[in-house]
């Protein structure tokens, strides 16, 4: 494939681009999943070539599931062709920043591969952890899943750019629904990571079915907490969903540029000192890995919040030039077919240096909230959380006062301006990892422990 994207390159600049860059994929994705005994297997595969052409300002983009290299001199004609023809009328031209240009292979972390482990393991280990649920009464429905990408990506362009990327990124996920009389209580449990089928290891799928099925009982006897604004200690999940969905789109240059929060407070204080934010392309267990970025731009970590200060955006080649920044490598598309958007990889709230007794000290009464059921923000910072568990924190240390998970709501900046401290391990874990800003994105996300205060709804 090098050889046809190299050809193709050469091909376009014949028709006098400015700019031409090329990129194959080849995605594998498989879901087996047991819905209450129901198991379901899909299986599919998509791969195919895409072109982006510059021209004039104008920006032309094609694609085709031919990886020939006639069809790919037939949609680099029919992108200069879309380049040419908008250029005419484009008032705000197209640009790109200047990046150092690459010949490498990145390969994800793994140590057992996923191609190399049966369908018929896969579909075993979840049988297994059916069993699970049988030792619960009050379990009355659940899930069970397997997920698994593998990605092969190259892309190349007239700068001199040839990037080959390999990924594989494994999902275990475990939902148990406690129900008696009238009353319902779910809990949730995955992991999702850049590695092999170690995940497996790590995180057994009957271990996650024993931990949900025990945390929904417990739910199924727990209390709705107190409503209203809380101390509390939010765990890596949920830190990780405010870092995400609450901070980190808001530092998204398109969405800045759109209008987010943060527009125009580069320089400015937007949260506590105690907070720094960070993006990073290569952490390790991050799922959403990423060394060069869907243009061959090499991933940089990028501080967002600097001791509370905001310092940089998440930017493509298009918004670096146009807001006069550094490229940070954060260009990303899901399939072939798509083009390149500013996207998230690796968003994480920098460990301090508190310990989890400190934290509860710190927050005197409140909640320790753990657990992540679901999350959506917009750009202005607000933020709703759907949390799995809530246990009592009185006169600094946890009691045995165990609450159904609440949820959480508030504007993240000001959520991170009550921040009273940071636990000083890292953890990434938003569960399935994927976000949906247009198109999917395989991300995570996280933090250390954060006491702060939010608003609960509860009783």
């Amino acid at each position: 494939m090098k050889d046809v994207i190299l050809k193709g390159i050469e091909y376009g600049k014949k028709l006098n681009a400015d700019f031409i860059d090329v990129r194959y994929q080849n995605k594998y994705v498989a879901n087996y999943q047991s819905q209450d005994g129901e198991l379901t297997a899909n299986t599919g595969s998509r791969r195919g070539l895409c072109t982006r052409v510059l021209f004039n300002g104008a920006l032309g983009f094609a694609s085709t599931t031919s990886i020939e290299l006639k069809d790919l001199k037939t949609i680099i004609e029919h992108a200069t062709k879309l380049a040419k023809g908008a250029a005419e009328s484009k008032k705000e031209k197209i640009t790109f920043a200047d990046v150092k240009s690459h010949t490498d292979k990145a390969i994800s972390p793994r140590i057992k591969s996923l191609s190399d482990i049966s369908v018929e393991q896969k579909i075993n280990m979840i049988k297994e952890a059916e069993k699970v649920y049988k030792d619960y009464e009050d379990i009355k429905s659940y899930t069970l899943g397997y997920d698994e990408i593998i990605d092969h990506r190259i892309v190349g362009n007239n700068e001199g750019t040839l990037i080959e990327q390999a990924t594989m990124i494994p999902t275990v996920r475990a939902l148990a629904i406690a129900s008696r009389e009238t009353k319902i209580a779910p809990y949730q449990e995955a992991w999702s990571k850049a590695k092999g089928f170690e995940l497996l290891d790590e995180h057994p799928l009957s271990e996650l079915a024993k931990f949900a099925s025990e945390m929904a009982l417990k739910n199924l006897e727990a209390e709705l907490p107190p409503g209203g604004s809380t101390n509390v200690v939010i765990d890596h999940t949920s830190v990780g969903i405010i870092a995400h969905e609450a901070v980190g789109h808001c530092s998204e240059a398109d969405l800045v540029e759109a209008g987010s929060f943060l527009k125009g407070k580069i320089g400015q204080k937007v949260c506590s000192e105690l907070v720094t934010m960070i993006d990073e392309p290569v952490i390790d267990d991050g799922s959403g890995w990423l060394m060069y970025d869907d243009e061959g731009t090499k991933g940089r970590k990028v501080e967002i919040i600097k001791d509370g200060v905001l310092t940089d955006f998440l930017n493509n080649r298009f918004y670096a030039a146009k807001m006069d920044m550094k490229p940070t490598g954060n260009a990303r598309a899901f399939n072939f077919d798509d083009e390149p958007l500013v996207r998230m990889r690796n968003t994480y709230i920098a460990p301090g240096d508190m310990t989890e007794e400190e934290l509860f000290e710190v927050v005197k009464d409140g909640l320790f909230v753990t657990g992540m059921m679901n999350g959506s923000a917009d750009t202005s910072g607000e933020f709703m959380v759907g949390t799995g568990q809530a246990i009592e924190i009185k006169n600094g240390k946890l009691s045995d006062k165990v609450f159904v998970g609440p949820t959480m709501t508030g504007n993240a900046f000001e959520v991170l301006s009550s921040t009273m401290g940071i636990g000083k391990e890292l953890k990434l874990n938003i569960g399935t990892g994927f976000c949906g800003k247009e198109q999917a994105a395989k991300v995570d996300a996280g933090g250390g422990l954060l006491a702060c205060v939010v608003i609960l709804g509860g009783n």
